[in-house]
């Protein structure tokens, strides 16, 4: 019997193994279906293959159009991809070997969040989207968002899966990943996790370590430079700031946070995708999953940390203190109340299965 295989793009290699991509591939393997991932692969460090999931490199560019006609390509029952870039690629695939096709598409380049890509590019990825059997979304509130910027047809087939785990590692040993980093056993411990810069509230994070001098402050800082590295141990308060050496994969990421009390999930930016992050925000799963309440940049679609007493919303970095002093006044209840929001809220378990039926459906492997 031949093997049953899909193909699964993936914009940056950083993707595998995140939680909506994880989430995917762990769908195709329940149904299946071996994964071949697809993604812009640095030979050198690729990771190996395992029986069911091989690593492939591709590049989006009119150069990796050309090799459409290679006939490996007729080896897949469909297609995957996330968004934007490598749609463009995934939807030729798609139409010239008639195969279904699934968009995930946790990035809408629009606004000022559009990019630089050519249009004829943009244009390309747009028709993949249209020519999709199913779009997975990371939040509900952009579901519109999606439907108008691909121009997708109102009976179009869209699911919501978050950035979130649907099984969330166990928490790592809070006394000894606090003595791995210098962080004192009984310090209140706010975290910042991901790409640091304004729209993600760097400047946040500095007045929170200023204004709470019983605070500690420990910044998991993706592809943090020297020249920044070196600026944020100047800072006032900075005895009190631990930054990671190294970039920790999703998995370990997500299992320090037993060392966290406060999580920060700051977002300024203007493009809409940013104004409607929601659940689609990995580093908010993360920590609400994890039990670690957070402090929030107001938007309408964080009103649920409110109402679920998870955290706090603030309007600016002048409102952290009060934020901190908040949740540490309530840190075991709002520690509790966290995980209850992730349970009823985010609810990745449940969106993980009502995925896998929809996928099951529109790719004809219902069991």
């Amino acid at each position: 019997m031949t093997e049953r295989r899909i193909a699964h793009f993936l914009q940056n290699p950083y993707l595998d193994g995140s939680p909506p991509n994880e989430a995917l591939v762990a769908i195709y393997h329940h149904l299946g279906y071996a994964v071949d991932l697809y993604s812009t692969w640095d030979a050198r460090t690729m990771p190996p293959d395992s029986p069911n999931l091989r690593r492939r490199e591709v590049t989006y560019a009119a150069r990796g159009l050309r090799a459409l006609t290679q006939p490996h390509w007729r080896n897949y029952a469909a297609i995957s991809a996330t968004t934007e870039d490598p749609m463009a690629l995934a939807g030729a695939l798609a139409a010239l070997w008639r195969v279904p096709l699934v968009t995930l598409a946790d990035e809408i380049r629009t606004g000022s969040y559009a990019g630089n890509r050519h249009p004829r590019w943009k244009a390309l990825c747009r028709a993949g989207m249209r020519r999709s059997v199913l779009t997975i979304v990371n939040e509900e509130q952009r579901v519109d968002l999606q439907r108008s910027y691909a121009g997708l047809a109102s009976d179009a087939v869209i699911k919501v899966y978050p950035g979130c785990y649907r099984q969330t590692p166990s928490p790592g040993d809070r006394v000894a990943l606090r003595a791995a980093r210098g962080l004192p056993d009984d310090a209140l411990v706010l975290c910042y996790s991901g790409i640091m810069n304004h729209g993600n509230g760097g400047l946040w994070m500095a007045e929170a370590l200023r204004a709470c001098p019983d605070l500690w402050v420990w910044g998991q800082i993706v592809n943090l430079d020297p020249l920044t590295r070196g600026l944020l141990e100047r800072l006032q308060g900075s005895e009190r700031l631990v930054l990671e050496r190294e970039r920790l994969s999703w998995q370990d990421a997500w299992a320090s946070m037993g060392a966290a009390d406060i999580g920060m999930v700051v977002y300024l930016q203007d493009a809409p995708q940013y104004r409607h992050m929601g659940i689609a925000s990995n580093r908010l799963c993360m920590f609400l999953a994890m039990g670690v309440p957070v402090i929030a940049s107001r938007q309408p679609s964080f009103e649920f940390i409110e109402r679920y007493d998870c955290g706090v919303l603030v309007d600016g970095p002048e409102a952290m203190a009060a934020a901190v002093e908040r949740i540490g006044a309530r840190l075991p209840q709002m520690r509790a109340n966290a995980l209850t929001c992730a349970r009823e809220y985010i609810r990745a378990g449940e969106r993980w299965l009502e995925l896998r039926d929809a996928l099951a459906r529109v790719l004809g492997t219902a069991r």
